[in-house]
């Protein structure tokens, strides 16, 4: 192609070429390019995977770090926690997950009362926050009528269920070692329950635990209360709920319903986190039995 130009163009052209061809003769075979462009190439790929999941990883801790720390309701100490499974122990802290229930404060008269006012913090700090449990979880398993539940502060097996219109009922949840309790989930002899007016029924909880519901006049002739009564473990376990004697107001809970109750796995938690950390002294009498 050069010859048909003019001898300086020609001359030009010639440099050019000669210039290119040396250019590419330093070059590397197109054999050894591509093993290192390929390499290049993953080396790249490599660096901008760990770019991207170092800032993923960034991003998710952030978001954990700050479900753990985000402070709720202004009050900078409390904290929200990652949602948890299954019924809390009693020994936590109740605040944290439950409502508080302010206690119902009694001024020490019995021996019980005066002991418990004299506990170790620590020891009183743990059957206030069981009690806190379980007023909670009764205010849930009995029927609204009952009111709003309270524990008692220096009696924890005591509540208190008070209505919206004034009624105050009595609750005893009771998980005391075993004693002289021979008769504890008997029903007692059904021609004088008949002649008192009251009720009796026999169930199976889960677990097969036999239990035994009273439903009986208490505290006046106008009045009944209602209980549940069995072992579990190495305890006795009593549920009652007593009248309003003076708003006339017998129990409003049924043996069904407080029978139910006992059976739910939550209440059953607490009875054995009681049966296995005992808060009262071994029963030697039992009134009614």
């Amino acid at each position: 192609m050069t010859a048909n130009l003019p001898e300086e163009d020609r001359g030009s052209a010639l440099l050019v070429r000669d210039a290119m061809e040396s250019a590419v003769a330093e070059l590397p075979s197109l054999h050894d390019l591509v093993p290192a462009a390929v390499t290049q190439g993953r080396r790249r790929k490599a660096r901008a995977r760990l770019t991207t999941a170092a800032g993923i990883a960034c991003v998710a801790g952030a978001v954990v770090f700050g479900s753990l720390t985000l402070p709720v309701g202004g009050d900078a100490r409390t904290t929200v926690r990652p949602a948890t499974s299954g019924t809390p122990s009693p020994h936590e802290s109740v605040q944290e997950r439950e409502p508080y229930r302010t206690p119902v404060h009694v001024k020490p008269t019995s021996d019980d009362e005066r002991a418990t006012a004299n506990l170790p913090p620590a020891e009183r700090k743990r059957r206030a926050q069981f009690q806190q449990h379980a007023a909670v979880l009764l205010d849930k398993l009995l029927p609204d009528s009952v009111g709003l539940i309270r524990p008692v502060d220096l009696d924890v097996s005591r509540y208190q269920g008070e209505t919206k219109d004034g009624k105050v009922f009595t609750i005893i949840f009771s998980v005391r070692p075993s004693g002289d309790s021979s008769g504890w989930t008997r029903c007692p002899d059904p021609g004088a329950l008949a002649v008192k007016g009251g009720s009796c029924k026999q169930a199976t909880l889960p677990g097969g635990i036999k239990a035994t519901s009273l439903r009986v006049f208490t505290d006046s002739p106008e009045t009944m209360s209602t209980s549940v009564r069995f072992r579990y473990g190495h305890s006795d376990v009593e549920l009652t709920v007593y009248p309003d004697v003076n708003a006339k107001a017998s129990a409003p809970v049924t043996n069904d319903e407080l029978l139910a109750a006992a059976g739910d796995s939550r209440f059953l938690d607490l009875v054995r986190y009681a049966d296995e950390h005992p808060m009262q002294k071994r029963q030697t009498t039992i009134a009614g039995g």
